[in-house]
This record gives C-alpha cells, structure tokens and sequence, in this order.
C-alpha cells in the first residue's frame, strides 16, 4: 500500500517548474565553498568532440584539461572545507576557554582565505568576513579590558 501525500504537502506547478529549471542551470542544492567547473568542463568536452573531427589529439588535450580542472577544483572545496571547520572549531574553542590565540588563529586563518583562495564563492567570502569581524570585535573587547 503506497503512501500518498496530501495535496497541500505537494510543491505546485509552478514551485516544480523552478526547481526543474534551477536543476537544468545547475543552480540546485549546496554549491560548496568555491565556484563550480561544470560549465568548463562542458566547454572542454564539446571542444574536444568538434577537435576530434581535425585530430583525435586535439580531443585528448581537451579532456585532460577538463580533467585537471576538475581535480584542481576537489582539492580547492577539500581546502576550503577544512579551513571552515578550523574556523568554527577555533571560535568555538574561544568561547569555550576565552583564549586570545584562537582569536589569532581566526583572524590570521580569515584573511590568508579572503587574500589566497579567489574561487571562493560571494556567499563563503561574507563567512569568512564575518569570522574575521567576530575576531577583530573580541579582541578590541578584549584590549579594552587589558587582557
């Protein structure tokens, strides 16, 4: 016996209709931290396939590139993904113990981000901005109070 869902628990027409054209932009779900290569990748596919017809090795050099970028854009999302994790952990360790290096640490962790990793997307950018904001208020808090 299936369960159907309620007519009211159902998305409309209209609600489907975007999420269908959101999914064919690839705009669906959680993009991670750093811009995504599909649309490259696409390119260098279809560029190889149209090369293939002038040199097959014109083709290998296309998908060797789409390759390179997709293994250059996993390492950046490991980077990034392990850089946000050092940060919450830091700001929580902060609030945990009141230490003024973890306020260092943010501090110095959000600005080699916000200066080093440029395929970070706007959203992860304001993130990293507003660790670096929370960091600078605690210790100009904190210089205040003579700590």
């Amino acid at each position: 016996m299936a369960i159907i869902p309620r007519k009211e628990d159902r998305p409309s027409k209209e609600e489907r209709r975007t999420a269908a054209a959101e999914w064919v932009r690839g705009e669906y779900g959680h993009g991670g931290y750093t811009y995504g290569v599909s649309k490259l990748v696409t390119g260098l596919m279809v560029l190889g396939g149209v090369l293939y017809l002038v040199t097959p090795w014109a083709m290998v050099v296309c998908l060797a590139v789409a390759i390179m970028s997709m293994l250059g854009r996993r390492m950046l999302e490991r980077q990034a993904t392990g850089d946000f994790s050092d940060l919450a952990e830091a700001k929580k360790q902060y609030n945990r113990t009141h230490n003024g290096e973890y306020l260092d640490f943010v501090e110095a962790r959000s600005k080699q981000m916000l200066r080093d990793n440029k395929a970070l997307r706007p959203e992860s950018k304001k993130v990293v901005s507003e660790y670096l904001d929370w960091a600078e208020r605690r210790q100009a808090g904190n210089a205040r109070k003579g700590r």
